[in-house]
């Protein structure tokens, strides 16, 4: 392989401490530093954290933006930037395990074609589980496998999985150049990505060796408005593309009654919090609304598509 084999995409968002914990566990690889590159992309942090790149980590490439563009699109800016074929995304908020690009490669090497993805604890708890891959339920919503669960060794084996958490996953391009589909701009861009993948034919396969302690919810947090308008918009989103039509349709009706009870919530209880929540579930309705014709089009080009034959698919 020509240039650098590997490239570490990382997007940095007010990332503190986090991001030096992150780079100096790079540092600490099993493989040469000659093996691969790390591009931080930062998105207009105000906490000014990414000035210890230059002065600490002088070896990783430093790209910085304006304006934030997201999560999605952070990588695909970073992906602009990278030399290596092989593009692995990792969140700023994780301590990679010495052995965890070593391990990760291993497992692409054994299923070429497939997406992998690592292992997750929690940084505050290593023998917790964040994410041992992620399961579509029923409802729409994309689940981590194991999540808050003892790690009793009952995920130590390589598998296919319906897509990987993007906090320490490969990643591949498509015809634009992108990792991820920047209109997703945070959360469910990794759902998406793997259910996309499988529909063409690809798969994703879990790496149980491939270790990682994350930070969760280290960026947005999972009580705050943004984060309840991208996840409730992107869910929804994600299944009109990808899902069968009862569950296109089912995930547009729970994005509905979702606002009702954000609205009688904030009305019984008068708190502000309450009602910025409802406020976010309501600009997640427009949104997914004003986007229904361009995701009409998506769907129809990726259920249309028969599903090749892979041996990462299950």
């Amino acid at each position: 392989m020509d240039g650098t084999p590997v490239s570490i995409l990382i997007v940095n968002y007010n990332g503190g401490i986090h991001l030096a914990n992150c780079l100096k566990a790079l540092e600490r690889q099993s493989l040469s530093r000659h093996c691969y590159e790390v591009i931080v992309v930062d998105n207009a942090s105000s906490d000014r954290s990414y000035e210890i790149i230059p002065e600490r980590f002088p070896w990783c490439r430093l790209v910085r933006l304006s304006t934030n563009v997201g999560f999605a699109e952070g990588n695909n800016v970073a992906a602009r930037h990278a030399h290596g074929r092989t593009k692995i995304l990792l969140n700023n908020d994780t301590i990679p395990d010495p052995f965890w690009l070593e391990e990760l490669l291993i497992v692409m090497a054994e299923n070429p074609g497939c997406a992998v993805a690592s292992k997750l604890v929690f940084a505050a708890n290593p023998t917790i589980i964040n994410s041992a891959g992620i399961v579509l339920l029923r409802d729409g919503r994309g689940a981590d496998l194991g999540f808050r669960e003892d790690d009793c060794g009952q995920f130590e084996v390589s598998r296919p999985i319906f897509a990987g958490c993007g906090a320490a996953v490969s990643a591949r391009e498509d015809r634009a150049g992108n990792v991820l589909d920047p209109r997703y701009f945070l959360y469910y861009e990794d759902l998406e990505s793997g259910w996309r993948a499988r529909l063409s034919g690809h798969g994703t396969v879990y790496a149980p060796r491939s270790l990682v302690r994350h930070v969760h919810g280290a960026a947005a947090g999972d009580t705050t408005p943004t984060f309840a308008f991208h996840v409730e918009r992107n869910r929804a989103v994600t299944s009109l593309r990808y899902g069968d039509p009862f569950l296109a349709i089912w995930t547009a009706i729970i994005l509905v009654i979702k606002l009702f009870q954000a609205i009688l919530r904030a009305i019984i209880t008068r708190d502000s919090r309450n009602r910025a929540h409802a406020i976010a579930v309501a600009k997640a309705i427009c949104s997914y609304l004003v986007r229904l014709p361009e995701n009409l089009i998506v769907r129809y080009h990726a259920r249309m598509l028969p599903t090749r034959s892979n041996r990462c698919v299950w």
